[in-house]
């Protein structure tokens, strides 16, 4: 093994964590993602801090939570971009290769006098210290320029006609319309053409210590896939959905502004979007083979660290809601593989931890492994004394997440939207929601009793105590985590 360090991140975009072979899925086939986790360590607790994607991924990048880095929602602004994982990294003598997108918008007060983002909302940014390799999210100039070369119609070179099924001139009939293919070949789809090029830079770094953040729009919604992976997955071999007809009925004021419009009520539709999504994940996984197989003919393999996971779930029909939000398991857990190359791993390799893990313990993790110091501002803890067996490693014992709901606002008419935020704090025992409206009463749910999260306890006079000491254990967690910029300038050095 090269004393060489290299890292490669990988981020799939709304990835539910049991969507794995390795998990336990016996439906779906994802024979690279199930070989990664062989060959490292899976943790089958992992969360992330919020959705939608956009917040999700600066807390990844900052190492802090949502309550600290205050970017609460798509194309809103982060400030101290600066004191994040890139630029950590490019100052310690190599600037991390970036592949995909970044969902980071600019902090305005940075910006000249003249530049659009001071008076309009965009995240199509790069966190400073990344080297922009390939800025792609749906599509990219670079992609259509490919598909041109391959001889692909010049009227399918935008990202209403690309991303578009090929349904026949008839209409789809009884089927949704993603129930046909992609115009494009398998080989030429967007995410080969991301994977050809992360195999590109790393063919051209091999043995200089590179580290790149590869980003993958799939499973995210559009949902299209290329043949054979639109018809891979048969709709009636799919999981039931975790849901029940009296939570439509539900009495508490979110659920009941959230059922009003209940999605995949109808069987076929449901099934045909499970189909559709397990689809695009064996697409992603395809992909994968290729670069690490890649990683393995170039030698790479033995010596770079790799962590695959996802910036939130997804919940197709599961509560009958849709992609991602609110507070259940389906939109917070995601999969989380650490393939750690080092012989101290080998203790855990191959192995599953139920440790409670979190997306900002990634970015602490990647600098432990590279000899780098872990900032003071970072939150999150590095995994990495976990996946070798340390003694002193401690794992987590609860995890939090949140969520601003706010982009709901047309639900809460005539309500301050800076009281549109719910909390959770989630341990093996319990889940408790709080919610920043006062008229919302809080929620809890007994994990152990009921899993699928159906049953609110938090009004019933037996667990009053526990809704008590809950509140308290989120409040204690509120004082010790938001935003403290200043806070290590308390007590001047000596």
């Amino acid at each position: 093994m090269s004393d060489t360090k290299n890292v490669l991140l990988i981020i799939a975009d709304q990835f539910r964590w049991d969507c794995l072979g390795a998990a336990g899925n016996r439906i779906i086939r994802t024979p690279n993602l199930d070989m990664l986790a062989a060959a490292g360590t899976l943790f089958t607790k992992a969360f992330v801090q919020t959705a939608p994607c956009g917040p999700s991924r600066m807390c990844i990048f900052t190492s802090r939570y949502m309550c600290s880095m205050r970017a609460v929602n798509n194309m809103t602004p982060l400030i101290d971009a600066e004191d994040t994982l890139p630029w950590y990294l490019s100052k310690a003598g190599a600037a991390p290769g970036f592949i995909g997108y970044n969902d980071y918008a600019v902090d305005p007060r940075i910006l000249p006098e003249g530049d659009a983002r001071r008076t309009s909302l965009s995240y199509h940014n790069f966190l400073p210290g990344f080297d922009v390799v390939l800025d792609h999210e749906y599509e990219s100039a670079e992609w259509f320029e490919y598909l041109r070369k391959k001889g692909y119609p010049e009227h399918l070179f935008s990202h209403e006609a690309i991303h578009a099924p090929n349904v026949p001139p008839e209409g789809p009939g009884e089927h949704v319309p993603y129930w046909f293919p992609a115009h494009y070949k398998a080989e030429d789809s967007e995410a080969q053409f991301v994977t050809s090029t992360a195999i590109d830079y790393i063919r051209q770094r091999t043995g200089s210590g590179w580290r790149l953040s590869l980003n993958y729009i799939k499973p995210h919604p559009p949902r299209i896939c290329p043949d054979p992976y639109h018809r891979m997955y048969d709709p009636a071999d799919m999981p039931p959905p975790n849901r029940r007809p009296e939570e439509l009925d539900d009495t508490h004021p979110y659920l009941q502004r959230m059922h009003r419009e209940p999605v995949f009520v109808e069987e076929r539709e449901l099934r045909e979007t499970q189909s559709n999504y397990y689809g695009m994940i064996s697409e992603l996984d395809a992909c994968f083979g290729r670069l690490f197989q890649s990683l393995k003919d170039s030698g790479d393999w033995d010596n770079t660290l790799i962590i695959f996971t996802s910036d939130h779930g997804e919940y197709l029909g599961d509560h009958y809601f849709r992609e991602k939000a609110h507070f259940y398991d389906e939109t917070m857990r995601v999969p989380y593989i650490v393939r750690d190359p080092s012989p101290e791993a080998d203790v855990t390799r191959g192995k599953q931890l139920d440790h409670f893990v979190e997306a900002i313990d990634t970015a602490p993790t990647i600098l432990e492994y590279l000899g780098l110091p872990i900032p003071d501002r970072f939150q999150g803890k590095s995994v990495l004394g976990l996946v070798r067996g340390r003694a002193d490693a401690q794992p987590k014992r609860e995890i939090h997440f949140e969520f601003d709901f706010r982009g709901h606002s047309q639900e809460f008419p005539g309500s301050d939207p800076d009281e549109w935020v719910l909390w959770v704090l989630r341990d093996d025992e319990y889940k408790y929601v709080q919610f920043g409206v006062e008229w919302m009463p809080p929620m809890l749910f007994d994990l152990k009793a009921d899993p699928g999260e159906f049953r609110n306890l938090a009004q019933e006079p037996a667990f009053a105590g526990v809704v008590a000491r809950y509140c308290q254990k989120m409040l204690r967690w509120r004082m010790k985590y938001e935003d403290q910029r200043m806070e290590h300038w308390a007590f001047p050095l000596r």
